[in-house]
Order: structure tokens, then sequence, then C-alpha cells
């Protein structure tokens, strides 16, 4: 089953970029079910409400169990994901800057790992994944009623942001659709802040410098171009994403995922073959 998106409501749509749901079960024995998560551009908050999932970092060379809920700040490293055969995943995917502006997050402490949600929004998300679990737990799992509790609790975080609106936070969600040719400069020009003002107010909103980011961004958009178009060879997706030729591609593959383009493709093919078919909770 393939991942089902869904969009925020009006008031939390300068925060969220959209929720992601799947409830999934494997037709393989649980060592087999492993899905590689490279660093990508969203910050994210992930509820696991049915099942424990374990985590292999290979920045941090470990395995990991996964607590009821976390918050996902920006990466560099690749995680695996190891799944038991039957679970659910409902993710918060927040616009760049969101994540620090609604939660007030502390982006640049959770670089390049993951925090258990409790320890940095108290009681009200512990009693959220608790809610979420007892909702997947029936027999016929509400996934409307775990969309309208979490966005709920959302509404009321909104509710109480205080800080105002300044131009790098209205530029910012555009980073995800800007063209190869988008520069620091002109982010900086567009934000009405000199380079050295949009270093310090980048990171204090994304946890990293300008710079990585847009690395990230650039990454990202060329592993999921060849995942859409696998017709295309991997000069031709290089090209088209800004990278100068194949290799300086490669290097960024093995800096972030550890491993070659057509070695990660074929890591993701391999996750997506072990999924058995179970009943979508639909589309919007």
């Amino acid at each position: 089953m393939q991942p089902c998106f869904y969009p925020p409501t009006e008031a939390l749509r300068p925060f969220v970029q959209h929720y992601m749901l799947a409830h999934i079960r494997y037709d393989c024995p649980a060592e087999q079910a492993i899905k590689p998560m490279p660093p990508a551009p969203q910050q994210c908050l992930y509820f696991y409400p049915r099942g424990v999932l374990h985590t292999f970092h290979y920045g941090q060379q470990r395995r990991l169990e996964s607590p009821a809920s976390i918050i996902v700040g920006p990466q560099v490293s690749r995680v695996d994901l190891h799944f038991p055969p039957d679970h659910l995943v409902f993710c918060v995917a927040f616009w760049p800057g969101g994540l620090h502006r609604l939660l007030d997050a502390p982006v640049q402490e959770l670089f390049d790992f993951s925090l258990d949600s409790r320890l940095l929004l108290g009681p009200a998300v512990e009693e959220l994944s608790e809610q979420l679990a007892g909702l997947a737990h029936l027999p016929a799992p509400d996934y409307a009623a775990m969309r309208a509790v979490v966005e709920t609790y959302l509404l009321r975080r909104a509710r109480q942001v205080r800080r105002p609106v300044r131009p790098l936070d209205a530029v910012l969600p555009g980073l995800l659709s800007a063209g190869p040719g988008y520069s620091i400069d002109q982010l900086a020009h567009d934000a009405c802040l000199s380079p050295r003002q949009l270093e310090r107010n980048f990171r204090e909103r994304m946890g990293l410098s300008p710079k990585l980011y847009g690395r990230i961004v650039r990454f990202d958009r060329a592993f999921r171009l060849k995942e859409r178009r696998p017709d295309l060879d991997w000069l031709a997706v290089a090209v088209q994403c800004g990278y100068y030729d194949y290799r300086h591609l490669v290097r960024d593959f093995q800096e972030f995922a550890h491993v070659t383009p057509p070695r990660l493709l074929a890591a993701e093919a391999a996750h997506t073959r072990t999924v058995a078919g179970f009943p979508e909770p639909g589309r919007a």
C-alpha cells in the first residue's frame, strides 16, 4: 500500500505541508521489512500507534528502538526503518521553518537525530499518542478520527504562536520548489537580509546552513525524480537537478545515503516488494 497524503486545514497551511498516513502489513519475515530513509528536506512529527519501530542510524552506527512519537529535525544521515509486520505510521510534514514556528522546536539541537516528542512537547502529546493507539487498534482503525485528533492538537498550538512572520518565514517554503538556479544570494535578497543575517536566521529556523539544506533538497529531488521517471538515466537526472555531472551526484548519494544511486533505488524497490495488499485508507 502506498502512503496516503492529506492537506491540512486552512489555519495550519502556513506551517504544515501535508499529513501522511500508512497502514501496512508485510508478507515477509520481520528482518526483511526494512525501508531506507535518506535525508529529506521536510522536518516531521511522527506517531507510531501500532507496532514498535526499530531504526539503524548510519551516522551514529547504532540500532535504536523508537518511542510512540518522535520529532525529526534536520537530517544528514540515512536511517533504515525496521517495521513490525503490521504497523501504522502517521506523519505531520512541516514546511521549511514550520516545525520551529508552530511547535517552538529547538531545531539546531535536533541536528541529525530524532527526539521523543514527550520530552519537548510534554503531557499533551503523550495523551495524543494514547488516543491514536486506541483508534489504531480498533477492529477497523478509524483513520479520519486519527487525522482529527492530530489536527485539533496542532490547532491549539497554532493559537499559541506569538512570533511575528518575517520575510524569511514567507520565502522558506518556496525552497522546496525552487529551481537549480536559485542561489543563496537570491534567498538573502528575497528575505531582506544580508548574507550574515541570513546564515544566522536560517540556522535558527532550519537547524543547518542554507548551503547544506540546498544540497539535501537537490539530493532528494534527484532521488524522487528517478523514482517517478525510471526511463531517465542517472546522467539526465543529475543534469535536470542541478548537478555538474553524474560523479557530482554520486558524491552526494554516498555522503547522505552511504550507497551509490542505483543501490539506494534498489533498496527502496526491495522494500516496496515486501508490502502485501492492505486496504488503503483513502486519498486526498
